[in-house]
């Protein structure tokens, strides 16, 4: 290799040698001591914010901030987060005050359930649903329901009692009036029947 050749390859390394250090001194006479401040401050608190994400463990959050971006439940999270700031700026005194007096009541009423014997309610529940079914299957309900509406009607349109023994003797002496008695003590009999036999198979137990 000639010594012509080794000079043309220095030449060009020389001249971005020179073009950096040209740079380099630009810069610095261009950074006054204020900016040198502020790139100083600026290079201590990321250093700092480092250090701190560091000790939190930040390393161990990105793979969850990962899956949460990718399945877009950390979008859901903030649409919630603006959705409950939404209402916190449309409640009023007046609207909290309620709220609170509704949590208080509430929670007395849970409180008074619980020494009434809220677990006892609970067991029962099985035992009242069943009872409820029954009654929807027996149609006892609209039954009910459906012979207070007539008997309402028919109040409507009855004339009213004449009161007195005599009156009291012609209702007495009215078919329906009789069936009805008879229907109430047969119910009566029915359910004191019933509650003997409870009661002499417990004195038995």
């Amino acid at each position: 290799m000639s010594v012509e050749s080794n000079q043309n390859t220095i030449n060009p390394d020389l001249e971005a040698t020179a073009e950096v250090r040209r740079v380099l001194t630009g810069m610095q006479d261009a950074m006054t001591d204020e900016m040198v401040s502020r790139i100083a401050a600026t290079v201590s608190d990321s250093a700092g914010l480092l250090d701190q994400l560091n000790r939190s463990g930040i390393d161990k959050a990105i793979p969850v901030l990962a899956t949460l971006v990718e399945s877009g439940d950390l979008e859901r999270i903030a649409q919630l987060a603006r959705v409950a700031g939404s209402i916190q700026d449309a409640m009023t005194d007046e609207m909290l005050a309620r709220l609170t007096e509704l949590i208080s009541q509430t929670m007395s009423l849970l409180d008074r359930l619980n020494r009434a014997g809220l677990d006892n309610l609970v067991s029962m529940l099985p035992r009242i649903i069943t009872l409820f079914e029954q009654l929807e299957e027996h149609h006892v309900i609209d039954d009910f329901v459906s012979c207070l509406d007539n008997a309402k009607e028919k109040t409507l349109i009855t004339p009213p009692a004449r009161g007195g023994l005599r009156g009291l003797w012609g209702m007495a002496k009215d078919p329906e009036t009789q069936e009805a008695i008879r229907f109430l003590l047969s119910i009566s009999n029915q359910f004191r029947t019933c509650r003997t036999h409870r009661q002499s198979v417990q004195n038995e137990s």
